[in-house]
């Protein structure tokens, strides 16, 4: 498996870690509650910050390697798998040693299923904790600077550009998606680069 491979590998886990949104949580303000003052809001693009974060890169070096270790256990395996194999077509069924080599081929599947098994529980416990443990730093980094400027609301936002032109109109997730967007405008109040500062 390439390094690309990989790292989706490992995003979609941390994807699915880290399916929040600040928004959804606090709920949408309504007309019927205290208004806030432009200069009390503030927005941040907390996809922006993890992929900026040099201490969940760093981190996720380091899984990418251990991924890739456990991938050579595994395929050495495969290959001692293999061979006993073409080992076990050259003995006649029902003899001895074509029954052994049999058992042999079923022991080394098994410890191949078992070694991907407890590898994927690894991967994903490691990286569970090390998307939380960077939601930490973040959050406080957010809070502090919040709190340091004056800020009473900060609302998780994405600044990608949402190109609507090539959209693919059949894939609904992706239209609702632009739809569903958070933040439907904004003007001065990111915050995402000073988030990242402070963290790097």
């Amino acid at each position: 498996m390439d390094r690309n491979s990989i790292y989706a590998g490992v995003s979609v886990v941390l994807a699915g870690l880290l399916g929040f949104t600040w928004a959804d949580r606090h709920g949408a303000l309504n007309a019927d509650e205290a208004r806030l003052a432009a200069g009390e809001i503030a927005l941040v693009d907390m996809n922006k910050v993890f992929g900026a974060h040099k201490g969940l890169l760093a981190r996720r070096e380091d899984l990418t390697r251990d991924v890739e270790r456990a991938q050579e256990d595994i395929k050495a395996l495969v290959n001692s798998g293999r061979e006993l194999e073409r080992e076990l077509k050259k003995h006649k069924k029902g003899t001895e040693e074509h029954d052994r080599l049999k058992k042999e081929v079923q022991d080394k599947a098994a410890e191949m299923k078992k070694l991907q098994a407890q590898a994927e529980k690894r991967l994903k416990e490691e990286s569970a904790e090390m998307m939380l443990a960077t939601y930490k730093s973040v959050m406080e980094e957010v809070q502090r600077i919040a709190e340091n400027r004056g800020f009473k609301l900060v609302l998780q936002f994405s600044s990608e550009a949402i190109d609507t032109k090539n959209l693919n109109m059949t894939d609904i997730n992706k239209v609702m998606q632009v739809i569903n967007h958070q933040v439907l405008y904004q003007s001065g109040l990111d915050i995402t680069d000073d988030v990242i500062q402070a963290l790097n």
